[in-house]
Formats: structure tokens, sequence, C-alpha cells
């Protein structure tokens, strides 16, 4: 009986491993990985608010500051090392920035030309400043336009800034005046550094080579700055530009009476000699000497009004009449291009514009189109290294700009 249990149970036991009715116990399952809890958003940071207050003319910046609770001293004090901000110009903005809670602005942004930005920055009371520089990513290029309407007008509208607009007339002040001889149709193209920022007009860096055709007349200029020494425009023969008289005392302006020996006077009602040329600017223009030269006569001159006379070396004088001011003294030594008076409207004069005499060897002659000494041209020892820049540079110049 005994064993005939025992031969069961066994039986019963082997099956079961056969059929899987036992089951060995598995290892527990690894525990769940604890759930991410994203962190906390941080809180809301204060609301900026900036205001842009347009400069309108007449507005001052002190009447700015205390219309909206500034300490007129210490930003004016920050400001000081970098800008003085009574000088704030009408065609400008302001920026004022705010943030939450502020009875005052923080932080002040203005733009004192076109490639510097100042900032002046308030923590707590105190006031600090600086003046961020545009930076700009260069490329060469091409720029060119022809003349419609006036060389500042149709030069911006081709993306040329006036600053820039000024270096190209330099370049050719002493082949021609721009107020009076660049005709309508004149055509203009050069190779520079174009220099681009986001947000601002593109600017030219180095100008390598210009091109000027006015009406039957062709200027080229190329640069040339050999061991770093100042740069100068040359013809691509060599020979140079600058020259020791200035065509113009006046960078801009417009020829409202020429040298005539039969003019009628319009205050003095009569005929007699204009020995010189009237050139129209607004009260303010500066004045530049036209050459190296000794002051010979600074102040009041009759009918003249307020006058210089200037002895220059070799035949020539020069005179400039009718000025708001005079900016030299009897005696003093002058350079092409300082300042010796403003424009003004003094002695017998019927507006605002500069009545401009040259003499040589003692005579009146017309500063307009008297034929005036060239500079030096390039040396033979740098020679070669010119003719290497016109080679590079000139041809890349548009053969007839803007067509």
């Amino acid at each position: 009986m005994n064993v005939a249990r025992a031969s069961w149970s066994l039986a019963a036991v082997l099956l079961a491993l056969v059929v899987g009715w036992v089951v060995w116990p598995e290892p527990p399952p690894p525990p769940l990985p604890p759930l991410a809890v994203p962190p906390p958003e941080p809180p809301p940071g204060p609301d900026v608010l900036t205001l842009e207050i347009e400069i309108r003319p007449g507005t001052t910046f002190g009447a700015l500051a205390m219309e909206h609770g500034l300490p007129l001293a210490a930003v004016l004090a920050a400001a000081s090392p970098h800008f003085d901000l009574t000088k704030v110009r009408p065609d400008r903005v302001l920026e004022f920035v705010y943030q939450d809670g502020d009875a005052i602005p923080r932080e002040i942004r203005y733009q004192p030309d076109e490639d510097h930005g100042l900032v002046l920055t308030r923590t707590g009371d105190v006031w600090t400043g600086r003046l961020d520089e545009v930076v700009y990513a260069s490329v060469l290029g091409v720029k060119d336009f022809v003349v419609t309407r006036s060389l500042w007008a149709d030069g911006v509208a081709a993306g040329i800034r006036p600053n820039d607009l000024v270096r190209v007339a330099r370049i050719f002040e002493y082949e021609l005046d721009f107020n009076t001889e660049l005709a309508p149709g004149a055509r203009i193209g050069l190779v520079a550094e174009i220099l681009s920022a986001e947000g601002h007009t593109d600017r030219l860096g180095t100008i390598h080579a210009v091109r000027l055709i006015n009406g039957s007349d062709t200027y080229e200029a190329v640069r040339f700055a050999p061991d770093g020494r100042a740069e100068e425009y040359h013809h691509p023969d060599g020979r140079g530009l600058k020259r020791p008289f200035l065509r113009s005392p006046l960078e801009f302006s417009k020829v409202t009476s020429g040298f005539d020996q039969r003019r009628f006077h319009p205050i003095l009602k009569e005929t007699r000699p204009h020995n010189g040329v009237d050139l129209g600017a607004p009260t303010g223009t500066a004045v530049r000497a036209v050459a190296d030269a000794v002051v010979l006569v600074a102040g009041k001159n009759g009918g003249h009004g307020n006058y210089v006379e200037l002895d220059h070396e070799g035949p020539y004088k020069t005179s400039y009449s009718h000025l708001s001011s005079v900016a030299v003294k009897k005696g003093q030594k002058v350079r092409q291009g300082d300042l010796v008076g403003r424009v003004g409207s003094t002695g017998l004069a019927t507006g605002p514009h500069l009545h401009y005499q040259m003499w040589q060897n003692g005579k009146y002659v017309d500063p307009m189109s008297i034929a005036l000494p060239n500079m030096s041209a390039v040396t033979d020892a740098e020679r070669a290294q010119f003719v290497t820049e016109v080679k590079r540079w000139l041809p890349m110049l548009p053969d007839d700009p803007a067509e």
C-alpha cells in the first residue's frame, strides 16, 4: 500500500513537470524609475519698454531730461567723455529704456553719427556711459551712378552715404569745381571696399579707383599709399591729382555771379568790373584757404565787409569777402584747407555768399578757369609699384558707369 502510494506520487510529480503544472518562481521585476518632474519655470522677467523720441528742431536734451525726470548733470557727465548731449541733432532719435517700476529710464541710447552708438546705463543712482562702434563686414565692390539732379541726390540714391560722396569729390577737387563744372549726365564709377552692417547704410572703406566722365572729359584716379604712407590719388600715368591750389574755397556751393569785366552791380546800380566770382552758400558755411599762405589782411574792408586776403607762394594772392566771421589774424600762416572764415553777407551784399578773388602777378584772374600748377608725379623708384596698382584696379571700373 505504501509502495503504491509512493509510486503514484512520483508519477504525479513527473506528469506535472511535463504539462507545466509546476511553475518555478521568477525574480521580481526591477523597480520603476521615479517620474521625471520638470523644473519649475523661472519667474517672468520685468517688462522692458523702449520709448523712441524724435528730436525736433528747437528741442534740447535738457528739456527732454526734465520732462522724463532725468538728473541732467549726472547724465551729461556720463556722456561727456564720448559725446556732448547738448549737441543732439534734430534729425536723430533718442531712446529711453524703462523696466517695470522705473520712474526714470535705466538706459539712454543715441546715435551721434552713422558709425557709433552712445549708451548710458543707470545702476541705482549712478550713470555710466560707453560709445559702441558699428562693426562692418567688408567686401570688394563697385558703385556707379549718373548725375541727373545733383551729386548728393543721385549718389545717395545709388547707396552712397553723403560723407563718402564728399570723399569722392575731394579726390577730384583739384581738377574741377563740383559746384560749377559738374555737368548734367556726368557719370561716376568707383571700386572700393564696401562695408555693410545690419540696419545701417553701406559705407565705403578704401576707395581704390574712381572714374568720372563729365561731358567730353574723363578723369581717372588710382589710390597709391606705398610703404604705409598717407594715401594719395594719381592719374593712371602717375601725375599727382593733388595740386598746390584747390579749385574752390567752398566744398559745395553754386556760382551766382561769374568773373566779368562789365557786370551791373545790384546795389550800386552801375556797370563795373566784377573781379572775382560769387559763390552762393548758407551763412556759416566754412571758407577754406585754397593753398598754403600767409594772411595779409583779416578784418573789415569797406564794401567787402569782413575780409581775408592771403599771400601764396609764387605769383598768387586770393581774397575772401562778405564773411560772417573771420577765423585768422594778420601775419598768421595757414595751410591748404584751413578755415579762414565763414560765409556771410557783410558789406555790400544782397544775401549770404562768398566773393572770391585771385591775383596772378598782381593782375585779377578768373579763379574758376585759370590753369593752376601741378604737384610732382610718382617717383621713378615707385613707378613699378604704382603701375601694379593701376593694372589691378583700373580694369575693375565700369567702362561707362551706370549703363
